[in-house]
């Protein structure tokens, strides 16, 4: 479909709760499988939970991935599991911001909320970026 495809981790395992090896293979074989079903390797990494380790650090620039994480996301919070409630909060965040990088999940609400939280923050002259086009500041 075009997607950028990323590496969010084999498991879905806490890093800070993996030993240093664990946390590599866990990085480094979905890697491996993803570049063994599509031809490439993921360009981005973003830690379960939003917790990166030292060796999830150095593992990610080994393998000369970017790494990222998240701004502000709702939709996996019981009150925002609608299309309008994940639409508002997405859109009118305290959180939202220049640079901003929202989390947002494959639900189903979420997914119908998609064209309403992107109209939303164009009309609040917000531009939204193609993963493409971000680069690593080192």
């Amino acid at each position: 479909m075009g997607f950028e495809i990323g590496n969010h981790t084999y498991h879905h395992s806490s890093l800070k709760d993996l030993t240093p090896d664990e946390q590599r293979k866990e990085i480094v074989e979905l890697n491996d499988l993803v570049e063994s079903i599509i031809g490439e390797r993921p360009v981005f990494f973003r830690a379960p939970f939003g917790q990166n380790t030292d060796e999830s650090r150095e593992v990610v620039k080994e393998e000369k991935m970017t790494l990222m994480n998240w701004t502000y996301g709702y939709d996996w919070e019981k009150q925002y599991q609608s299309k309008a409630a994940i639409s508002d909060i997405m859109v009118n965040s305290p959180y939202l911001g220049d640079g901003a990088n929202l989390l947002m999940h494959d639900r189903t609400w979420t997914a119908e909320a998609v064209p309403d939280i992107v109209k939303g923050l164009q009309d609040k002259g917000f531009e939204i970026l193609d993963p493409a086009k971000i680069k690593t500041i080192e």
